[in-house]
């Protein structure tokens, strides 16, 4: 609930900038050991806008791929959920020590509003 609440107080401050009162799509991008719940978001998402003018605006969830490089070899290699931390380098088989590129990140990337 505190993400979502988060993310709505942004939206709203952003929308509020562009004088605009409603919003219509608000896009977030979320990375594979954010720890975010797509599920449980959405469905906090709905309560906290229902009853608003916001009660129509969409939610568009992206998730983004976990991403690594090895610091040994640089090799750049994905996986997914937090198993994939434990996996060895397919470059050189170092299985500790990698760094995250991508995949912890929470992004308010778009929104859409009138």
């Amino acid at each position: 609930m505190t993400i979502a609440q988060s993310l709505l107080r942004m939206a709203e401050e952003e929308i509020a900038a562009k004088n605009c009162s409603r919003l219509e799509v608000v896009r977030v991008e979320y990375g594979a050991i954010a720890g975010v719940v797509p599920e449980s978001l959405e469905l906090c998402f709905e309560a906290l806008i229902k009853g608003t003018p916001h009660e129509r605006a969409r939610l568009e969830l992206v998730r983004l791929p976990l991403r690594l490089r090895c610091p040994f070899c640089g090799e750049i290699f994905g996986g997914e959920g937090q198993e994939a931390l434990l996996q060895p380098c397919p470059g050189c088989g170092e299985q500790f020590g990698h760094v995250v590129e991508q995949g912890k990140e929470l992004i308010l990337s778009h929104l859409e509003a009138r």
